[in-house]
């Protein structure tokens, strides 16, 4: 898709992303580039291909510009997005992670006139630290950088350390989503006969991209555990990825036969997760979960490993449990709590619904980035 030369009475933003496929910082540009239109022009720019979520903005009258970009430092991605934003008289970018970043900050020693938001949203896992890395981004990157956001204190923490940018310089803006409509109770039993559990049983869910950072194994291994003593707890896996196979050998491995259920992806992930009785993050490392925040809006409490955001997020013991990382004995026994105590559940779940009411809202999170926006347009931010 070609740019082609506009001229809006609203200032225009451009969003910069990796690609626009099925994720949780994806769908957070899809969101943010849907509900902003109201307020600003939007375009979107890609990294790689546009992805699902691209060709639905297209659909919508938003242009989406992929990039296509060649493997290593593709330097011919400044000379296009320098084109593009000339063409369309860009007054801000919204670079989501740190390669847009990266891209991004280049381009604007050859068009200047932009403001440039980074925003940081997870972080690789294991991280090393890389000093002249540090020393690139203090020296080229911050100086044309306008303004930082971390989703959670714990990646704003991460910036410093292992990107060398100040915390001084890095706000934090928590993700918020869009409500969840609640099932209703034959809505529920419909779609819990469709996955195979019936009333009596306690199914304990995953939603997410089957991706190794994300630890599903220590999930499956716990799950087991806690079966011992409570044969009535099932697992239910939405999602695909690049585990999916790895997965369903273990799970076969550890005879859960049709006690843990890999249903793929499925497009309305968050309406689904309502079926389960509580949600399960075991990941190695995360920002500010979607995932999470769906499943609180939900009214479900949740058992996540104490990292990244979820500390954040998770009251210990009201709305939840957080448990050590790669801990398996630790998640068996948060599971194993829930499992047997559903007033236990309905009462975390609901102080789940009342602090995702209070602090995580969809709409919270667009009047913050609105505020930070016309900040920066006017000079301020």
């Amino acid at each position: 898709m070609r740019p082609s030369p506009t001229s809006s009475p609203k200032p225009v933003i451009c969003y910069l992303a990796h690609q626009l496929n099925p994720g949780g910082t994806e769908r957070l540009v899809f969101e943010m580039a849907k509900a902003l239109a109201r307020d600003y022009s939007v375009l979107v720019c890609t990294l790689e291909g546009p992805g699902l979520y691209g060709y639905e903005l297209r659909k919508l009258g938003l242009p989406v510009y992929p990039l296509w970009r060649s493997p290593g430092v593709d330097l011919n991605l400044v000379l296009a997005l320098r084109q593009i934003w000339a063409s369309h008289q860009v007054k801000l970018v919204h670079a989501h992670q740190y390669s847009p970043y990266f891209y991004a900050a280049l381009t604007k020693y050859f068009y200047p006139g932009v403001k440039l938001l980074f925003e940081e949203h997870g972080r690789h896992y294991p991280e090393t630290k890389k000093p002249l890395k540090n020393l690139f981004n203090r020296l080229l990157l911050v100086p044309v950088t306008n303004a930082f956001v971390a989703v959670s204190q714990e990646v704003r923490e991460r910036l410093r350390v292992y990107e060398g940018i100040p915390s001084k310089y890095v706000r934090v803006i928590y993700n918020g989503i869009p409500d969840v409509p609640p099932l209703s109770p034959e809505e529920r039993a419909g779609l819990r006969q469709k996955f195979g559990f019936s009333e009596q049983d306690v199914v304990a869910a995953f939603v997410g991209r089957l991706d190794p950072i994300k630890n599903l194994p220590l999930f499956l291994k716990a799950l087991y555990l806690a079966r011992l003593k409570a044969p009535h707890l099932k697992g239910l896996i939405i999602g695909d990825g690049p585990e999916r196979e790895k997965l369903t050998s273990l799970a076969r491995a550890l005879n859960l036969g049709e006690a843990c259920l890999l249903a793929g992806f499925c497009p309305d992930g968050a309406r689904v997760l309502q079926a389960a009785d509580f949600f399960v993050l075991p990941s190695f490392s995360e920002g500010t979960s979607l995932a999470l925040l769906e499943a609180m809006a939900g009214g479900l409490p949740a058992v996540a490993t104490a990292v990244g955001g979820n500390p954040e997020i998770i009251k210990d013991g009201q709305t939840g449990f957080l448990v050590p990382s790669n801990d398996m004995p630790a998640l068996a026994a948060a599971l194993l709590i829930l499992a047997e105590d559903r007033g236990l559940r309905q009462k975390m779940g609901a102080r789940a619904r009342r602090l995702y009411l209070q602090r995580f809202t969809f709409e919270k999170m667009l009047s913050a980035y609105r505020n930070l926006y016309e900040n920066m347009l006017s000079g301020k931010g």
